[in-house]
């Protein structure tokens, strides 16, 4: 979403977030992970954070606010203590990895993860690189900061703050920088974003064109450039080693 580069080998970090009218906004943290070689990862399942956001989700699906389905006309899948984070990632995934765009018809998230009424999406970030943006930040991090007025955010996290506080300071760091350079959350396939993916996994070759665009679009980012330089040495020592 940042950058366009692979995620392959080196880390990602997801961030979940609800469909609106006005375009997409973040509920959740940072969650890292490896990626799966599909459009999905593998969390770090110890990550505070990341409990908070399942047990979060399990407790909506209870009470109806959290719905999942395996497809738009399925039968709502009932995950409670049988399906972990990985799992719901899956059917997150699937909103945007089958939303199209076919012909004339817009990219549409597909309503398989919907929560009170909206359906979840994610972003998709190379760890190197949001690393680096958030080391180059400063200042305190809050919900506000983080989330804007999104009130999922806030139930998800109110009382846990100073719990994952890294994590907040991360998405705030993450947040200003979207803002800062005019880019906009958005899930992989989204075709209007600057960087759009189809999940795909890409060849060396491919892959260095992205990266060398990423440094002619971000020359005067440091911080970027960092990452992205993070990004290519990680990305050789796990191909080559």
């Amino acid at each position: 979403m940042l950058t366009g580069v692979s995620v392959d080998y080196v880390g990602a970090v997801v961030v979940v977030l609800r469909c609106t009218p006005s375009g997409y906004e973040p509920v959740s943290l940072g969650i890292p992970g490896e990626y799966d070689g599909t459009g999905s990862i593998f969390p770090e399942t110890s990550d505070r954070a990341v409990e908070l956001l399942h047990g979060y989700l399990e407790q909506q699906h209870r009470t109806g606010r959290f719905v999942v389905k395996p497809a738009v006309e399925g039968e709502v899948v009932d995950f409670s203590g049988d399906c972990g984070l990985q799992g719901l990632l899956t059917y997150i995934m699937d909103a945007w990895l089958l939303a199209g765009p076919y012909g004339d018809e817009p990219f549409t998230p597909m309503p398989m993860a919907v929560l009170d009424g909206d359906p979840l999406v994610y972003a998709l970030i190379a760890q190197p690189v949001w690393d680096a943006i958030v080391a180059a930040g400063s200042g305190p991090a809050t919900l506000e900061g983080a989330f804007g007025d999104c009130p999922f955010p806030r139930e998800i996290y109110g009382a846990h703050v100073a719990e994952v506080e890294p994590q907040l300071h991360a998405l705030a760091r993450i947040t200003e920088f979207v803002r800062k350079h005019e880019l906009r959350w958005a899930p992989p396939a989204d075709p209007g974003q600057r960087y759009p993916s189809d999940g795909d996994q890409w060849d060396a070759e491919q892959n260095a064109s992205y990266v060398s665009r990423a440094r002619l679009d971000y020359r005067d980012s440091p911080a970027v450039l960092a990452g992205l330089d993070t990004y290519v040495e990680r990305l050789k020592q796990q191909c080559f080693d």
